[in-house]
């Protein structure tokens, strides 16, 4: 019998009303369940209830995009399947809705639910000596620019040990094929379907008429380096996490040793949620 994890964007369910709806659905159906900390606490669960410390199969993620994104950093590196549950507008990353909530657990309980693995990225940074250190993970993508300025970096990429451009720009992006719908579309990068397995990589704000993106093999690593003397130069985890990129040092970018797996209880396609979204910009 599967154990669930329920992860809680907070602000979208200030009064925890439809949380408290999916625990009853759970236990209804003698489903085991634990919460992520921060929504046991909330409910006034204890620290036997954390999610964190138990061993979960599928965690609800009830959000928007930005809860999957940060669900995903938490929970995707364990293994733990993934099922949204959309609280806001149309997402891409949110597959089901609360009134559908029953029929997807059907399909989890019997092994019928169909699976999509994502790329996750794993962001390094490494000093002047040489040292290598893991810095986070990203599911969408991985931002380097000036933290505090809007001002141009002059960035150097490396593909595979090997300099593939250098951009003037406000920042550059690398994303993979799930942030390529995000940031990394709003800057001009083209649209990748989310199961395709390679990186993108995306100036912003290029200051030159000749810049353009990259779309490079998945296993790839990428090197980025800010020339001169910019300072705080910052690298962004899918608009969440953030780390200071001291001077000197590189960012190396690649594929996690991992995938976020993604369950698809509707049957909705990325091509149906796409055109949907893109009548929804217009």
């Amino acid at each position: 019998m599967q154990a669930f994890g329920i992860y809680t964007n907070l602000k979208k369910d200030a009064d925890l009303s439809i949380t408290k709806q999916v625990l009853e659905i759970l236990s209804r159906h003698g489903l085991s369940y634990y919460l992520d900390s921060e929504v046991a606490q909330a409910l006034g669960y204890g620290s036997d209830w954390f999610a964190e410390t138990h061993e979960i199969d599928v965690l609800l993620v009830l959000g928007g995009d930005g809860t999957m994104l940060a669900a995903a950093r938490k929970y995707a590196p364990r293994g733990v399947y993934l099922l949204g549950l959309n609280l806001g507008r149309l997402g891409f990353l949110l597959d089901t809705e609360l009134s559908n909530l029953e029929t997807a657990l059907a399909k989890i309980t019997a092994g019928t639910c169909a699976v999509q693995e994502r790329i996750m990225l794993e962001a390094f940074l490494r000093d002047e000596g040489g040292e290598l250190r893991s810095v986070g993970y990203a599911l969408n993508e991985a931002v380097i620019s000036q933290k505090n300025k809007l001002r141009i970096i002059h960035v150097t990429v490396d593909v595979d040990g090997e300099r593939a451009c250098s951009y003037w720009c406000d920042g550059v992006i690398l994303s993979s094929p799930s942030g390529s719908t995000a940031y990394s579309l709003s800057a001009g990068g083209p649209v990748v379907a989310p199961t395709v397995d390679v990186l993108l990589i995306t100036p912003l704000c290029p200051h030159s008429l000749r810049s353009c993106s990259f779309v490079v093999a998945g296993e790839s690593e990428i090197v980025l380096q800010v020339q001169g003397n910019a300072a705080q130069v910052a690298l962004a985890l899918d608009g969440q996490d953030s780390v200071e990129v001291p001077a000197g040092n590189t960012v190396l970018l690649r594929k996690a040793a991992f995938t976020a797996k993604f369950l698809q209880a509707t049957g909705k396609s990325f091509y149906t949620v796409l055109r949907e979204k893109l009548a929804e910009w217009r």
